[in-house]
């Protein structure tokens, strides 16, 4: 929403923190170090080499926001101390339905449907006081309808909230068709960063580099035509050992001929 200017806030914390720069790093790889963004195997290697390391950008992030003081209606109190005093003043919330299935809820707790009138010496489950309560059987093809009619409902109260088609997901999934090929690849790598290899080819040494050697900003383009630009730095001691990390694996990955899966 636009008018939640608190979490509009918040977005441009999350970017100018850390994800602005992985986000500069992404297309120097993709610049410099032979990154192809359509290729599934590519991303299936940024996800192994990059996504533990993000979510500890993450939550390292999440640690500090909610340690931060809020003004106005938080009183200058950060989130941590405001779910702390919540927490001392009306006891610890215990979510009764987590772990639940949707169906489930929508079933025994839900509100939507036509009024159930009862008759005489019926409970307010709608049984006999000494008729035992008997549940609907399970169904493959019943649970399969309540999944659709679920995802449904809610695609319809959330649909004046969106006003494009969805966008479709990249693959990524794990391109090695055996598990022999994966230990080679995992065999490999271990290797290479133990003998502090770098390959050639990939942009990694000096001679590769122009004459003002390896970059330590990149530029972002802002806007709907790429008119802004904004300065990334990507400060040489973190930044470029992960460049070389992303070069040895993807010369090994390149190296491994692979057969398509039977």
């Amino acid at each position: 929403s636009t008018n939640n200017t608190r979490i509009e806030r918040l977005w441009v914390e999350v970017g100018s923190q850390f994800a602005r720069q992985w986000r500069a790093f992404f297309y120097r790889l993709e610049a410099l170090h032979g990154l192809d963004r359509a290729d599934p195997r590519h991303l299936w290697l940024l996800h192994f080499l990059f996504l533990d390391l993000i979510n500890e950008d993450c939550e390292a992030f999440r640690t500090e926001w909610n340690c931060h003081p809020i003004s106005g209606e938080g009183h200058d109190q950060s989130p941590e101390d405001i779910c702390f005093i919540g927490q001392a003043r009306d006891g610890v919330y215990v979510d009764d339905c987590e772990g639940v299935h949707p169906n489930v809820i929508q079933r025994y707790y839900g509100t939507h449907g036509p009024e159930q009138h009862r008759a005489p010496g019926q409970t307010g489950a709608g049984q006999l006081d000494d008729e035992e309560i008997s549940l609907p059987p399970d169904d493959v093809s019943s649970d399969s309808e309540e999944d659709d009619n679920l995802a449904a409902r809610i695609e319809e109260a959330h649909a004046e909230n969106f006003h494009h088609e969805a966008v479709a997901a990249p693959k990524h999934a794990n391109p090695f068709p055996d598990d022999e090929s994966i230990t080679l690849f995992y065999n490999a790598l271990e290797a290479a960063i133990h003998q502090g290899i770098v390959p050639l080819g990939y942009g990694l040494r000096p001679e590769e580099w122009g004459e003002e050697g390896y970059p330590s900003v990149e530029i972002l383009k802002l806007g709907r035509r790429g008119e802004r630009q904004l300065r990334i730095p990507l400060p040489d001691g973190i930044w470029r050992p992960r460049a070389e990390q992303w070069g040895r694996a993807l010369a090994i990955l390149d190296q491994i001929p692979f057969r398509n899966k039977t």
